[in-house]
């Protein structure tokens, strides 16, 4: 059976290239016919002033962010790659894990890391690593070849067991 073009919805793994240095921020795309519908970040967040921040410090909180209107990440031929592809119910299912974990990994207040310890403690790329397995994405610290500093850490594998996607 031919699939149908309003049944095309995928998950993306993206990176996001940040100017003048090796490094990236990877995020996951929720897309409808190859264009981004919702977007989740691990981001810098201060919580006095109760915005996000593209580079933050221990005075921050490492929050997950749901936001379908962050234009700033989505980068011409930048690393893409599509992870689970099908039917709108399963990838939304999947989709809906991760965003079911959001408020217990947040509530964690975890402190943003400095610059110079991205490379050794928990960051937003470790919200991507951790989002991966809850949506059931096997190795999402492998899918693109990009440096992402704190890539192979997660934020708790009591989280990521509680909320996985059961297929």
């Amino acid at each position: 059976m031919k699939e149908t073009h309003s049944n095309h919805w995928s998950i993306e793994a993206r990176a996001f290239e940040i100017k003048y240095t090796p490094f990236s921020h990877n995020f996951w795309v929720l897309a409808h016919s190859n264009h981004p519908i919702d977007q989740l970040h691990g981001l810098a967040f201060d919580p006095y002033e109760k915005v996000t921040r593209a580079i933050g410090s221990s005075s921050d909180l490492l929050q997950v962010i749901h936001d379908s209107t962050i234009v700033w990440s989505l980068q011409s031929n930048q690393p893409t790659v599509v992870c689970i592809s099908g039917h709108e119910v399963e990838v939304k299912n999947r989709w809906q894990a991760a965003l079911n974990s959001i408020p217990e990994i947040n509530e964690l207040h975890l402190s943003y890391p400095n610059l110079w310890q991205h490379f050794y403690k928990k960051n937003s790329n470790t919200i991507f690593n951790t989002l991966g397995q809850i949506m059931g994405i096997p190795k999402p610290a492998r899918l693109l070849s990009t440096c992402a500093p704190g890539i192979n850490l997660i934020i708790s594998q009591d989280i990521i067991n509680r909320y996985h996607y059961a297929i």
